[in-house]
């Protein structure tokens, strides 16, 4: 009975945090539009240095955004800066811990995509999530009117150029540059925006146009 009520006040604590999170974020960034299942996580008193929305940002449905200034594992700071009207959407994880995560004006992060600013060392010998984070290779930088297209994953270090568009289902492990469409496991070039088929961005358009990039017979190893 005890360990019950242990967990359900533990849990009411975590309910009522995330509630006063979420509020201080709408309260200061008043044009932010942000579901109420949307979960911000940051120290409280950081609100001010770790996180910057320009006008009219959008935050969807089981969001998770998480800014911690400072970590046990690194001694790189975290923040976040989205631009004018960028969207993260339904189910997107953004973590800019350990790094800093700068998304442009009309940039979308769409469903149940990832953005990791920074990840944990591997050593031999080591358990890995309790490892030192990897200081090398930290923060993600995606500028003004990309898209993301759903469950990508950018991992840190990686800058995505303007305009770029990411595949469905992509994982981004290097820099794109401005104007390319990018897809597949890991990303690569697909062709250029300006070269694009209407219909191209979408997530069957672009995956196959991957494959048709890369030739017959290797579909299984790259199709996000």
């Amino acid at each position: 009975m005890l360990g019950e009520l242990n967990i359900a006040l533990r849990n009411m604590r975590i309910r009522t945090t995330r509630r006063i999170l979420s509020h201080r974020v709408q309260a200061r960034f008043p044009t932010l539009v942000c579901d109420p299942t949307a979960i911000w996580d940051y120290g409280f008193h950081d609100l001010d240095a770790v996180i910057d929305l320009g006008q009219h940002v959008f935050v969807g449905p089981y969001a998770e955004i998480v800014v911690y200034r400072q970590v046990k594992y690194s001694r790189v700071e975290g923040r976040l800066t989205m631009g004018q009207r960028a969207a993260i959407m339904t189910g997107a994880n953004v973590r800019a811990a350990g790094g800093a995560i700068r998304i442009g004006d009309g940039s979308v992060i769409s469903q149940h995509s990832v953005l990791v600013a920074a990840n944990h060392g591997v050593a031999p010998g080591k358990k890995y999530f309790y490892s030192d984070w990897d200081e090398t290779r930290t923060g993600i930088t995606i500028g003004d009117n990309v898209w993301v297209a759903a469950q990508c994953v950018v991992l840190p270090g990686v800058t995505i150029g303007n305009d770029a568009v990411i595949a469905a289902g992509s994982v981004v492990t290097r820099n794109v540059p401005a104007g390319e469409i990018w897809g597949g496991v890991p990303a690569r070039r697909i062709r250029a925006v300006a070269d694009a088929r209407p219909g191209d961005a979408t997530a069957g358009r672009a995956v196959n146009a991957f494959v048709d990039a890369i030739g017959p017979g290797r579909e299984d190893a790259h199709r996000a």
